[in-house]
């Protein structure tokens, strides 16, 4: 995982409209920069950007034949397997390819890239992530060889299994399903870390000394180690007088589940002797030596004295349950690592708090579901790993859209974001649907300017079988320089 990075400000859109399309691109650790390179223009008649080819950012790959991983800056990681291209005669390529790259995380970059997400049955496409890829040698397109397929792998917002993966037709502006492998897993950070508490060992405290509980100490200075027990009472488990001085003692936790039980073990190991004659006329004196070795085990709970000191009272608790503390210690830096991972590789697919699902709470101390997205892709061009949703029913109409002076404005690119479902539906025609029940934001753009409609307005849209003349807001773009605005707080949710 990574390091958390802040949230992004609630005026990114202007941000990244002036993206510079130069990124820096990573292979396994090593940063490399690479020049920028933008796509082929998709077909004039299929996109229409509102602010030009420019507003999504191009972010380069320099592979070689050998195939490798690539981590895009938002996280995104790109499989290529060795000799996976060939150029227009079917050989395979041996140089470098430049692999060029444009992704699509959430609606408001698929309207600035002018992307169709309409399937022709009167239903959309709502993403879960869209990649534009193309592959050049010396400036040459190059295809994914037969049976060589990328592997993309990114972290989704969207938990629904159901996405499939998509290709685009750019002369037609047709998206068809590929059929292409795609996997969802599902991870409850939380719910692992409460499974692996319950299969560790519960929490242990100090007993009540009582009159055979005992304490241990050195006198020879030759076991250090015995500090740590210095001032613990040691209270037999059968509660029955235990122990003896000893040449050495050592102490062991007791592991077989007795409940934080240590084993005390009181070691005589040494040599007797003396001096003796063998009577009192004899003028000699002898030295025996007799070896003594005797070992008694003292099963025990610890004791906390009473008006002991917080440190004591510390020092035990590290002793009775240090081990499993760090255990999950560890497992929760690990859940935690990962989690704040995911927030950081979902950061770009909200761009504003208002695409935010409302069951993907933003909280950095504590972990929570993640949802990791893999795609098997077997063609370059437009890759979208989608689902397709019909057309709200609720309210269905026609506008005339004018400017102030009451004469028809030309408003292309119209649609309806759905903030709460992260839906973008196109108005074609004029026509809007949406539902009223939900959150939604109605914009498209004339003459350069931004055209949207205001909350009021969009509450006051109805079932009308005669076309509504509405005057959108107009607003230039440099007006989402200030978050306080009106068509900022609409779009971005400042």
């Amino acid at each position: 995982m990574k390091k958390t990075t802040p949230r992004r400000p609630a005026h990114l859109l202007l941000l990244l409209i002036g993206l510079p399309v130069g990124c820096l691109m990573v292979q396994r650790g090593e940063a490399e920069p690479v020049a920028a390179a933008s796509p082929p223009p998709p077909a004039a008649s299929t996109f229409t950007p509102p602010f030009g080819n420019a507003t999504i950012p191009v972010q380069n790959i320099a592979a070689p034949a050998e195939g490798g991983i690539f981590v895009l800056p938002s996280g995104m990681e790109i499989a290529i397997p060795e000799l996976a291209f060939v150029d227009a005669k079917g050989q395979a390529v041996l140089a470098p390819v430049d692999l060029s790259v444009r992704e699509f995380h959430n609606p408001i970059e698929t309207w600035l890239g002018g992307v169709p997400m309409t399937t022709g049955r009167d239903h959309v496409l709502r993403s879960a992530g869209m990649l534009e890829i193309r592959a050049t040698v010396d400036g040459k397109e190059v295809e994914l060889a037969q049976g060589k397929n990328l592997q993309l792998k990114w972290f989704s917002v969207d938990e629904d299994p159901a996405h499939v993966s998509w290709s685009l037709d750019t002369a037609s502006g047709q998206w068809s399903r590929t059929g292409g492998r795609n996997e969802t897993r599902l991870r409850d950070l939380e719910a692992e870390l409460s499974a692996t508490e319950a299969q560790m060992p519960p929490r242990v405290n100090p007993v009540v000394p009582n009159r055979n509980s005992f304490d241990i100490g050195d006198l020879t200075g030759n076991q250090p180690g015995l500090a740590q027990y210095e001032g613990i009472q040691f209270v037999p488990v059968d509660g029955e007088p235990c122990g003896h001085d000893a040449t050495r003692i050592e102490v062991e936790p007791i592991t077989d589940g007795s409940g934080g039980a240590f084993l005390v073990r009181f070691i005589i190991d040494t040599v007797l002797t003396g001096r003796f004659k063998a009577s009192s006329s004899d003028t000699l004196t002898y030295t025996s030596a007799v070896p003594l070795y005797k070992v008694t085990e003292c099963p025990c709970n610890l004791g906390l004295p009473p008006g002991s000191d917080p440190r004591l009272a510390a020092r035990i608790q590290r002793l009775l349950n240090g081990d499993s503390d760090r255990q999950r210690e560890r497992g929760r830096r690990k859940a935690l690592e990962l989690w704040n991972e995911y927030r950081d590789g979902i950061d770009r697919q909200f761009l504003t708090d208002a695409l935010r699902p409302i069951s993907l709470p933003d909280r950095p101390d504590r972990p929570g579901r993640i949802t990791e997205r893999t795609m098997d892709v077997d063609r370059l061009g437009w890759i979208n790993c989608d689902i397709e949703i019909p057309y709200p029913e609720e309210v269905d109409l026609l506008v005339d859209l004018i400017g102030p002076d009451g004469s028809p404005l030309d408003v292309q690119n119209l649609a309806v974001l759905e903030l709460d479902t992260r839906t973008l539906y196109p108005c074609e025609g004029g026509r809007i649907r949406l539902n009223p029940a939900r959150r939604n934001a109605v914009f498209g753009y004339a003459d350069g300017q931004l055209a949207y409609l205001t909350k009021p307005q969009i509450d006051g849209l109805h079932n009308s079988l005669l076309p509504i003349p509405i005057a959108p807001e107009l607003a230039a773009l440099s007006d989402l320089t200030n978050p306080a605005s009106t068509i900022a707080q609409l779009i971005l949710g400042s």
